[in-house]
């Protein structure tokens, strides 16, 4: 199966580890957006068929120019997928890319994956350098209620616990896409590492957040593991 037709997201995820100057050099870095794909796993699929077709299609989104593409699968959590993550400079860039060179339609074939979803995310905080055999993506979105400024507010109480007890994590917010929600990826290479920075996240949250009014509506945590950088 052919995926060039596609726009590539999400969770992810949840990753980009590059970061690209503008160009004059006196300037400040700009940290990157992302394109984040999931592509589910049906019943009865070949894991590895969905994989090799995907490895292809993100060296295809790279040579279309993303700046860096990476793929992780599903370790714990929801749903059983594949995630991809390219980042891009800026949503200019992401035009340029999009109008400069349409993929191609592609032939009738059987669709390889099941539910598929795409994102648009920007990134607000870019601590991981390399891509971690493992990633812990979390995911929350909060009440409606709430102002955007509250909402960033209360994603940066949240997460700062996710900070302090892995070290090296990554923070997102939603730009175009399935849902309005902000987003961390940390990275560790062993479950010996999960375990250590759960066990601190654990106390930072009885100490810090337990009585905390952080007025969230949905949460969720994800592990994967890295298929290709």
């Amino acid at each position: 199966m052919k995926y060039s037709n596609m726009i590539a997201l999400m969770v992810a995820g949840c990753f980009a580890f590059s970061v690209h100057a503008d160009h004059h050099g006196d300037q400040p870095k700009v940290l990157p957006m992302a394109l984040w794909s999931t592509y589910e796993i049906p019943a009865g699929a070949k894991p590895s068929e969905i994989e090799a077709s995907l490895i292809e299609y993100l060296k295809a989104e790279e040579a279309r120019g993303f700046n860096n593409c990476s793929m992780y699968k599903h370790e714990f959590g929801a749903p059983r997928a594949f995630y991809t993550t390219c980042s891009f400079d800026d949503i200019d860039h992401f035009a340029r890319i999009m109008d400069g060179s349409p993929p191609p339609p592609t032939p009738d074939e059987p669709q390889l994956f099941g539910g598929h979803s795409d994102h648009l995310v920007m990134t607000t905080q870019l601590k991981m350098t390399k891509a971690p055999q493992y990633v812990l993506i979390a995911a929350t979105t909060f009440a409606p209620q709430l102002s955007n400024a509250e909402m960033k507010e209360k994603a940066e109480e949240f997460y700062s616990a996710y900070d302090e007890a892995f070290g090296t994590c990554n923070r997102y917010e939603h730009a175009w896409g399935p849902e309005l929600a902000f987003y961390t990826s940390c990275g560790f290479d062993k479950y010996a590492d999960f375990a250590a920075g759960v066990n601190r996240v654990s106390k930072i949250f009885e100490a810090r957040l337990n009585t905390a009014n952080l007025m969230i509506q949905s949460h969720r945590d994800d592990i994967l593991v890295k298929v290709m950088e």
